[in-house]
């Protein structure tokens, strides 16, 4: 452990080769502490601070959720029982048991059911910790749950990144009957890139869906199901930011009746969160905020006063640029400025390759479609 603590800033990689150096130390294995370490040091800010945990290898800690995802599913279920029937690092089963009288885990990897136990007891947490697989504790076990919580295994054999729900391990859609008896309540988390309609039309009995990111980024999916649940669910689009949380809530009913006008690019422009991206509400973030579309398949918004509380990035529009090599250079003469495409017949790298322009600096060009304009180039400030 002192060595860890010692040697936190060095490469893994040059310490596991001076092994014949340290012969009274399994070099290899701290090699790799190592390097989970640092991996998990933006991730697990709290856990790094324990000294005496021991670290998964860094492929699992991938799939694993950050303290701050974690953190925040704790703020949304409390209960008697929980089970976290795919317990890996055991990060969402520690911050998540924190709000229920008990908790088990069950992991069928025996290794990191023996990290998971060490680290809980180090944590002072008393988690009960099954090394099982998810279906042999459902078929063995008659407790029930206030929550169980799922987030299966979205790696194949061959270490191959999987999207859709029916490939992952455990096969969350053949144990859905059983989750749903033995569970008041279930939680599915998946993969963001998982198409939202589709997962709803196959997990079935879905309450709720929480879209969350972190500082703009899609991190998860989850899927709430509730037995007997017929209603159209609610979708959450969920942003956490250093010092607050930015929540969308509606249905896509919601989104499919709200009304949307549109308009040339006036003095402010924005451009939604990934979360509500990700939701699907296009129409319903215009109307509730009071904005303009630039088009119907241009997700960006106007207006002429600013509006301070919209949930995404604002920008304030300089001018409009004429989509010329030549005028672009004279404007941004060091090809420095933020590049944003949207609806646009090129991507932003593709922008940045044609006109010579590298991401940086404190101005942005926005490169879109807009109803009445056709193609257009806008020059602007972020404004918050």
């Amino acid at each position: 452990i002192e060595f860890i603590q010692e040697n936190l800033a060095k490469d893994p990689y040059d310490i596991a080769l001076k092994a014949s150096n340290y012969p009274e130390l399994p070099i290899r294995d701290i090699a790799l502490q190592i390097e989970s370490r640092q991996k998990a040091a933006k991730k697990l800010p709290e856990w790094i601070q324990h000294k005496r945990l021991i670290f998964p290898p860094p492929h699992n800690l991938e799939q694993a959720s950050s303290e701050l995802t974690a953190t925040y599913k704790a703020t949304l279920y409390r209960g008697n029982n929980l089970l976290d029937i795919t317990g890996g690092t055991g990060i969402d089963a520690y911050y998540l048991g924190k709000n229920f009288k008990n908790t088990v885990y069950v992991e069928p990897n025996n290794d990191l059911c023996t990290l998971a136990s060490h680290n809980f007891k180090e944590l002072g947490s008393n988690i009960e910790v099954h090394n099982s697989s998810a279906e042999q504790y459902l078929n063995t076990y008659t407790d029930s749950f206030s929550l169980i919580y799922v987030d299966p295994s979205r790696r194949s054999n061959t270490n191959k990144r999987l999207v859709q729900i029916d490939e992952y391990q455990p096969d969350v859609l053949s144990l859905l009957p059983t989750l749903l008896a033995k569970g008041t309540l279930v939680l599915v988390k998946t993969s963001p890139l998982v198409d939202i309609k589709q997962a709803i039309s196959q997990l079935k009995f879905v309450s709720k869906v929480i879209c969350l990111s972190v500082k703009n980024e899609m991190k998860e999916l989850l899927f709430e199901l509730k037995t007997g649940q017929h209603q159209i669910p609610i979708i959450h689009a969920v942003n956490i930011k250093k010092n607050s949380i930015d929540t969308v809530s509606a249905s896509f009913d919601d989104e499919k009746n709200a009304e949307i006008k549109f308009d040339k690019p006036l003095q402010y422009i924005y451009e939604p969160n990934t979360a509500i991206r990700k939701a699907g509400f296009f129409k319903l973030i215009a109307m509730r905020y009071g904005l303009k579309k630039l088009d119907w398949n241009t997700h960006l918004y106007t207006s002429n006063e600013v509006m301070e509380h919209f949930p995404g990035r604002i920008l304030q529009v300089l001018n409009r640029i004429k989509l010329d090599k030549k005028t672009i250079k004279k404007a941004y003469p060091t090809g420095k400025v933020n590049i944003i495409s949207k609806n646009f017949p090129l991507s932003a790298n593709e922008i940045k390759k044609k006109y010579a322009l590298k991401d940086g600096g404190e101005e942005y060009l926005v490169f879109c479609r807009t109803k009445y304009f056709g193609n257009v180039c806008l020059g602007c400030t972020i404004d918050r």
